[in-house]
């Protein structure tokens, strides 16, 4: 009888207990909801607080959930969020359950240690994160105060962000305009979310925005605007121009020149004037097949009048030998063509099958999906080297993605791109496309560096989700779970998803490469970076490139030789007034230092002089290497890639010491310019005058006649020399190898 009546006192307390807290909790959401200004982020017709729709994007807006901060693997301080609040679940565990809960106060909202760390009333490692009477803080006590509710399964699905205007161009005297943020749900419901997003630009020296959202100049020029919430992003483009500028029209050669020019237009730049003969063949050659025009195909061109020579000269290099061994070198960089991955033959081999396919002009889409179905081994099927360096799923899945669709994923392995919608059942989705591959000795075994490997897909084999534990089905990037038989190579199916014409990534990607080998900078800058918050410097050209890519049959021939023909293409390195500080929109020609295999070449040619690489027939440039492996003094200074990455940032573009030395004394360079067979020794010995000497080296180096000033002073040096005629020859070619105007492409 004790116990029983014990047992009723207690339940009676509990239940006083429990109706005190309700009353309290009813009380303080009443005065909340009277006290607080109805917010325009909270969703009509509700007063209730979102953990999912309004907390997770304060925490994220804030900063708390950064890799800088408590969105680390491992947190900070014992408190760890996901990333960008990417796992809203882990999030609302974190906040209300460890720690024994005491973090949050559902009695006590104001003593909620979240409340009290962010607002500063507490020593916190972050700092100040909000005012105790701002709208944050203000949502997180009303979430706390409604019970800390968890409503992610509830609310309806965030389908689309946008920011509205998203695209505008202001004219002087207008500097600064406010940007809304609007989220739409799948329920058809809408809600500005401006307040709750977090803005960030792609270049800040154009404008800044402040954390409302309002974008204000300090430049001339056009800045994206990128707005982030609940991991998704949306982005604005906004123009900022002066009234004074007036524009002038400019002929157009196609259509490539139409979207360039309307985008200067838009942007208040004059192009520069066209490129002369001499520039633009020395530009021509370069890009179109890695090497510079004789003296004797110089002289040819500039004394040819024909109003089409340009045209006709384009359409030449295009079907020259020099052509195929130019581009199967860029395709070689990316593939992988070393023998540290594919062997000694391997890699021969595997250069060769690139070559010949660009040499057929085989279709861009027919030759992906060559190397992506790649089987068997790769001494006899050589695309299948592609996947001797790829050895498990996830790089493979990368690789891919970075390669052939110019999107880097690296970020959703552990969680959510914080940076573009991607997300980690993309992620593993793609990479279960490549679960199935193994690997065994192929019939041409010579020791264990240097092998044949047979690659051949399996019956078994899965990729796991991390945050979820279960197997991940193949899934095509940002779309569709196809349905694949199971015994199928799961490859065939991607091949044809990733190049269809229906994909909208594979052809832009596919263009803005050509374009970056043609320009020095793509489109989209980084070449492989596509992302929301890295938009084109011109959508509308990048737009109608694909369109042609594939109109054409994915035909890379036809897409460079409509991008050199443009007026575009030809325009003049030199700047104006008003485009002298542009660097992406391609209003003139762009100076860039020649690659190592392209400058190597160079200076053979401008010496007359092979170089020997061992191994390798007399005569064989450095564009036609096969082997990434390769050690040669003179590349390995300039960057030459050892083709160990997808990425284009492998080859070297910064200028160094080194490079200095190799051209003021190295070998390669003297050896050439002293040899008893090459070009000096040859026009020592020729009895030519000094003024046709020296109109020969600049023909053979600088693509160009000497000014009157520079053969005039040149000459006379030249008949000054009394004793040692040679060596002043020889000096005149060092010099002008060493000359910027050579060493760079314009």
């Amino acid at each position: 009888m004790l116990q029983a009546s014990c047992r009723r006192n207690l339940q009676l307390h509990f239940a006083v207990y429990v109706w005190i807290w309700m009353v309290g909790m009813l009380a303080s959401g009443q005065a909340l909801a009277e006290d607080s200004p109805k917010s325009s982020t909270q969703p009509e017709n509700t007063q209730r607080v979102s953990f999912l729709h309004d907390v997770v994007p304060i925490l994220t807006r804030e900063g708390c959930n950064s890799g800088a901060c408590h969105g680390t693997p491992s947190g900070k301080n014992g408190f760890r969020l996901s990333l960008r609040g990417y796992d809203p679940s882990l999030d609302f565990q974190s906040l209300t359950r460890d720690m024994q809960g005491r973090r949050i106060n559902r009695l006590e909202p104001e003593s909620s240690l979240i409340l009290l760390k962010a607002s500063g009333q507490m020593p916190h490692g972050g700092g100040r994160r909000f005012d105790p009477h701002s709208l944050y803080y203000d949502l997180l006590r009303h979430w706390i105060a409604q019970g800390a509710d968890d409503d992610s399964t509830r609310t309806s699905r965030l389908t689309k962000l946008e920011i509205i205007p998203n695209r505008q161009i202001l004219i002087e005297p207008k500097a600064d305009l406010p940007l809304r943020v609007q989220a739409n749900y799948a329920d058809g419901s809408v809600r500005d979310v401006t307040k709750l997003a977090r803005f960030s630009l792609n270049d800040e020296a154009v404008a800044g925005v402040t954390p409302q959202g309002k974008v204000e100049r300090l430049a001339k020029g056009e800045v994206a605007v990128s707005a982030e919430y609940m991991s998704q992003m949306a982005t604005a483009s906004v123009i900022f121009g002066n009234s004074a500028f007036t524009w002038n029209p400019v002929p157009e050669n196609n259509a490539v020149d139409h979207y360039v020019f309307a985008k200067l237009r838009l942007l208040q730049m004059e192009p520069s004037g066209l490129a002369g003969d001499e520039e633009f063949l020395r530009r021509a050659f370069l890009d179109a097949i890695g090497k510079l025009p004789s003296p004797e195909e110089a002289v040819c061109f500039l004394a040819d009048r024909d109003p089409r020579k340009r045209d006709k000269l384009i359409d030449a290099l295009l079907e020259r030998p020099e052509f195929t061994d130019w581009w199967a070198m860029k395709w070689a960089d990316r593939l992988g063509c070393n023998q540290r991955f594919v062997g000694k033959i391997g890699a021969v081999k595997y250069h060769e099958w690139i070559r010949q396919a660009i040499l057929c002009n085989i279709p861009e889409d027919e030759f992906v999906r060559s190397i992506l179905t790649a089987g068997g081994g790769n001494y006899g099927h050589p695309p299948a080297g592609f996947y001797r360096r790829l050895r498990d799923p996830l790089v493979r899945a990368e690789e891919v993605a970075q390669l052939f669709l110019g999107v880097r994923l690296q970020c959703a392995r552990c969680h959510n791109h914080p940076g573009e919608h991607w997300t980690q059942d993309d992620y593993y989705g793609l990479a279960a496309f490549f679960a199935r591959l193994n690997y065994r000795n192929g019939p041409f075994f010579i020791q264990i560096y240097d092998k044949e490997e047979t690659v051949y897909p399996t019956r078994q084999g899965e990729v796991v989700q991390p945050r979820t534990g279960q197997v991940a089905p193949p899934k095509f990037l940002g779309d569709s779970i196809p349905a694949i038989p199971p015994y199928a190579d799961r490859r065939e199916a991607l091949a044809r998803w990733l190049t269809s014409p229906d994909n909208p990534l594979f052809a832009r990607a596919a263009v803005n490469r050509l374009w970056f080998h043609l320009f020095g900078r793509g489109i989209v800058e980084p070449v492989d970076d596509f992302r929301s918050t890295n938009p084109p410097s011109n959508d509308e050209l990048l737009s109608f490139l694909a369109a042609e890519f594939i109109r054409h049959g994915f035909d890379r021939k036809h897409l460079i030789r409509t991008i050199m023909k443009s007026r575009t293409y030809q325009l003049s390195s030199r700047t104006t007034a008003t485009n002298a500080e542009d660097d992406k929109y391609f209003s003139h020609g762009r100076v860039r230092l020649m690659g190592a295999e392209e400058l190597l070449d160079a200076i053979v040619s401008a010496t007359g002089v092979a170089e020997k690489f061992p191994g390798f027939p007399l005569g064989t440039p450095a564009v036609a290497l096969a082997d990434g492996e390769y050690q040669h003094p003179f590349l390995e200074a300039f960057g030459r890639p050892a083709r160990a990455m997808a990425c284009e940032c492998e080859w070297g573009s910064d200028t160094t010491l080194i490079q200095a030395l190799q051209l003021v004394g190295g070998r390669v360079v003297q050896d050439k310019i002293h040899s008893d067979g090459g070009r000096v020794s040859r026009l020592i010995t020729s009895g030519r005058k000094n003024a046709e000497i020296v109109d020969e080296l600049f023909l053979a180096t600088l693509t160009r006649h000497p000014s009157p000033e520079e053969e005039r002073e040149l000459v006379a040096r030249l008949d000054r020399v009394a004793t040692n005629r040679r060596q002043a020859v020889e000096d005149l070619l060092w010099a002008l190898i060493n000359h910027k105007e050579f060493l760079f492409q314009h």
